[in-house]
């Protein structure tokens, strides 16, 4: 019994875009482990985020002029005033 090798390319090509996928839902993109608890000031910081919802811990991660992402208490009152002036920029 011979199987077509059509056939099995195409279920090689499901199972490599099944793996893709799930690596993908299960890796989340970046996550904090602890946070930077002195504020660092505004002029520094180009931008902020969230990170994912699948992260241990809830944190901001603030980008810096020279690329560094600095994680950061989303409870801090530093960190929500960064997070209203970015806010206020994207409008």
């Amino acid at each position: 019994m011979k199987v077509p090798a059509a056939t099995l390319a195409a279920l090689l090509l499901v199972a490599i875009c099944f793996l893709a996928e799930a690596h993908v839902d299960i890796v989340p993109t970046a996550c904090c482990s602890s946070y930077m608890h002195r504020p660092i000031p505004r002029r520094y910081i180009t931008s902020a985020y969230m990170t994912s919802s699948r992260c241990a811990k809830p944190a901001v991660i603030l980008v810096t002029k020279k690329g560094m992402e600095i994680c950061a208490d989303p409870q801090a009152s530093w960190v929500q005033k960064y997070l209203e002036h970015f806010q206020m920029l994207k409008n």
